[in-house]
């Protein structure tokens, strides 16, 4: 259902009145990034599958439209999002997937979001309806304007339409376990990574590692076979529940910090209360150290923090952009909402 008058109507109107808007889709996603402010804006109507090209490996589709029926179109033609996009429930919308930027236990080997973005149609702060990109790539000369939507948290405009590209499902998906320190687990990666093991997933949780082997199945079935007896088979529902974060190791009240560092990071003082995703790339921790220190600590090693759950959101819960960075983010939503009219605040304090 197309809803793109109405909400044109309403960013608008809220111009005009000087008031912020908080555009809300499912909700599945409330407690990421800093408190919201603004009117809510119902996004979620403006939804439906557009256009879908499973020989294009191509799908359009309005922004409220869920991620659950996003999912049910592609496995009839036993297709994916790459990147594994984590929903946090069943209300999940396509516009709120690209506006948190977040990938599921793929991302290492498969890419992140933004680079299977294609195009957007968006509504600017100032009620204007742009569109950005298409279905089909072309060698073309300026900004790529649409990638920076994903992870803006809906601060640099609404979206109303997205063009995103999709893939096969693998013919054959293993998942094995070993038990192993987590300093011997990164020493088995990197081996694996060498020996070009076709992996899809590695994660180090409770003295386990444990790794997905995606691909055709001679490709895989080679991969065990190159493992040996090292390996135990495992449930493959493991990575829906290390995505989805209904593991028990995500059942604490404390500070939830999610720290991004190159995969020769050192790990976390507090290595017994971390989880090591992405093949030693993305660590989720708990830790009462203050999110100064966690910052410091994660730009130190090359990488990135944030605060994910549980934390003070009514300060900055994301790594402190270098001044430089800073400017160039404020530019571009100058251009696009002079007026931080589209949910202010909810990344950065000044953005």
């Amino acid at each position: 259902m197309d809803q793109s008058a109405d909400l044109q109507a309403r960013i608008i109107e809220a111009r005009t009145s000087g008031i912020a808007l908080n555009l809300v889709g499912g909700s599945s996603k409330a407690f990421y990034g800093r408190n919201p402010t603004g009117t809510n804006l119902d996004v979620s109507r403006n939804k439906g599958i557009i256009d879908y090209q499973p020989g294009e490996l191509t799908l359009t589709a309005r922004g409220g439209t869920t991620m659950e029926e996003i999912a049910a179109a592609l496995a009839e033609h036993d297709q994916m999002l790459p990147f594994e996009p984590p929903r946090f429930g069943n209300s999940a919308t396509l516009a709120g997937t690209i506006a948190c930027g977040l990938a599921g236990p793929r991302r290492p080997w498969a890419g992140s979001v933004r680079d299977y973005l294609l195009g957007v149609r968006l509504l600017t702060g100032t009620g204007k309806d742009m569109r950005i990109g298409s279905p089909v790539m072309k060698n073309v000369a300026g900004y790529d304007l649409f990638r920076p939507m994903a992870g803006a948290m809906g601060t640099l405009g609404l979206l109303l339409e997205i063009i995103i590209k999709v893939l096969p499902r693998p013919r054959s998906e293993r998942t094995l376990s070993i038990q192993c320190s987590i300093d011997d687990a990164g020493k088995l990666l990197a081996g694996w990574q060498r020996a070009s093991l076709p992996l899809s997933a590695a994660c180090h949780i409770d003295d386990t590692l444990y790794i997905r082997l995606s691909g055709a199945v001679q490709a895989v079935d080679a991969g065990i076979d190159a493992l040996g007896n090292t390996a135990q088979d495992s449930d493959n529902v493991f990575w829906h529940e290390l995505n989805e974060q209904t593991l028990p190791f995500f059942n604490q009240d404390r500070p939830l910090y999610r720290l991004v560092l190159p995969a020769t990071a050192s790990y976390p003082v507090e290595t017994d209360k971390a989880l090591i995703d992405w093949g030693g790339r993305q660590h989720w921790l708990y830790s009462d150290r203050s999110f100064d220190d966690i910052q410091h600590m994660a730009k130190d090693q090359g990488g990135h923090a944030s605060v994910f759950r549980n934390g003070d959101r009514n300060a900055d819960v994301f790594q402190s952009l270098p001044a430089p960075v800073l400017q160039l983010q404020q530019r571009i939503r100058q251009a696009l909402d002079p007026d931080r009219i589209l949910n202010p605040g909810r990344l950065y304090k000044d953005l």
